[in-house]
């Protein structure tokens, strides 16, 4: 008989964990999903000309990247030809040379190959780019350009590297942490030539012509509106394990697989686990990072911009800044720049981290499109913004199924050897017995925070129980023998 294996949460990695899971002929599945769609942090929307993806957007490299690997196969992902952040402007309106600024930020970012040096930092990863910075001011490395500027270039790459990172602040952020993270991102975007991330969905359940099979029929294993509210786990071989939702339904399981994210897990950490979890996965969810990084996406009648402007950086002049801080749109320091997204030339998307991003979340949507066009035509001298046709934004933290955007190492992670090894460990019963077992990027040791952490970390713990009930097979057929 099948074991009844179910999933808590149908982003990449429960739908990787389902769908490896079904292929194996693990058949008897129970999806809860407490959204009112698949995905999880993949969310693919349609807007404007296209689509628009409120969370995951650009896949993570070439290399080692089982996304990139299924996607390529099928010719669904294209390298962008532009690199990011080329164009960086001042409050003032003033443009800051492309050459020019290409060439700070390359110096900038030269810092992260001294991989040595950041593995034995003691501080900060932005105390480490504090001293890397004034180090290359003093050994002239950024060429003929003001020393003014090449402030604002470093704030800009601060800005930057806080939201790649989704952290409030850099002087949070593990210097020696940041090499647990395998990056082989470089300033090429990869995307979905106008498809979105979800068809990484797509892909995996098996639903693209292009493969020439019978989907896998997810759909029909699938409830929606289903919040978790409690898993209990006897210890005790002889009990199943129960998952009861906010809705009073229970079910009662052989399995478990858990793969909401670490915010869910750190909000619930008391009341999710029945009896209380170990102490070292509550170390591991309470010393691991998850912070907030959020989209503004404005969309416009045409394009106010010439063809191929691919957006721009935010650097702040002083007066200008001083200004912005004492003002009650003092939110706005922590929008980092603007993109056009492929295939999409009538949108324009912001970006805002932290404290800043978990307040815009909070304001009206009007409020925040007003403070969005004031700040574009502040920077934007050259051109005449018009008002915007339509405007919508993410809240990734304000919503309670997700609570923040992906994870990161902080400082403190490193104070409390907190690892995603111990988030991963599986819990069980007296016999060993695997029953409640953890998927998502924050379990994945080297590649947390992308899809490619998450669909792996779905597929490990699907692959556990496969493994388990195969050796377990072999054992009886040993034993009759």
């Amino acid at each position: 008989m099948s074991p009844k294996i179910l999933i808590v949460g149908t982003g990449a990695a429960g739908i990787a964990a389902a769908t490896r899971l079904y292929e194996a002929g693990f058949q008897n599945l129970i999806l809860l999903e407490a959204e009112r769609r698949i995905g999880g942090r993949i969310h693919t929307v349609p807007m404007g000309a296209n689509v628009m993806d409120f969370g995951a957007q650009w896949v993570h490299s070439d290399t080692d990247n089982a996304v990139y690997d299924m996607a390529a196969k099928y010719n669904l992902v294209e390298t962008e030809t532009h690199r990011e952040n080329e164009l960086c402007v001042k409050s003032n309106g003033e443009e800051v040379p492309i050459g020019k600024s290409n060439h700070v930020l390359d110096v900038l970012n030269s810092c992260h190959e001294e991989e040595e040096k950041l593995s034995k930092y003691s501080k900060s990863l932005g105390d480490f780019y504090d001293e890397f910075f004034q180090e290359a001011l003093r050994q002239g490395k950024f060429g003929d350009l003001d020393d003014t500027t090449c402030r604002q270039l470093f704030e800009f790459f601060q800005k930057y590297h806080t939201t790649y990172n989704a952290v409030d602040t850099l002087y949070e952020v593990s210097a020696p942490g940041l090499l647990e993270f395998t990056d082989h991102q470089d300033e090429y975007l990869i995307n979905w030539k106008g498809r979105g991330f979800k068809t990484i969905l797509d892909i995996m359940m098996k639903r693209l012509p292009e493969q020439k099979t019978a989907p896998i029929p997810l759909e029909d294993f699938i409830q929606f509106n289903k919040r978790v509210t409690n898993i209990s786990y006897p210890s005790d071989a002889d009990y199943p394990v129960r998952v009861t939702c906010s809705d009073d339904s229970c079910y009662v399981v052989d399995h478990v697989i858990i793969t909401v994210s670490l915010g869910v897990l750190k909000e619930n950490i008391h009341s999710l686990f029945t009896p209380k979890l170990p102490l070292i996965k509550t170390n591991a969810i309470e010393g691991l990072y998850i912070g907030t990084i959020d989209k503004m996406i404005l969309e416009f009648e045409k394009p106010f911009w010439p063809a191929n402007w691919n957006g721009f950086g935010l650097l702040w002049n002083s007066e200008d800044l001083a200004e912005l801080r004492n003002s009650n749109q003092n939110w706005l320091e922590s929008v980092c720049g603007f993109f056009v997204p492929a295939y999409q030339p009538n949108l324009l998307v912001g970006w805002i981290y932290g404290k800043d991003a978990r307040t815009m979340e909070l304001l009206p949507e009007r409020e925040v499109q007003d403070a969005l066009v004031h700040l574009l035509r502040k920077f934007l001298v050259k051109f005449t913004i018009p008002q915007p046709k339509s405007f919508t934004r993410t809240t990734w933290y304000s919503n309670r199924n997700f609570r923040g955007s992906y994870t990161s190492r902080s400082v403190q992670s490193d104070l409390m050897d907190a690892k995603a090894a111990d988030l991963a460990l599986p819990l069980v019963n007296s016999l060993g017995k695997p029953v409640v077992l953890f998927a998502g990027e924050a379990t994945h040791p080297e590649y947390f925070s992308t899809v490619q952490g998450a669909v792996g970390s779905g597929w490990r713990e699907a692959d556990r129980l496969i493994g388990l009930y195969r050796d377990k097979e072999v054992m009886i057929r040993y034993s009759k023998l």
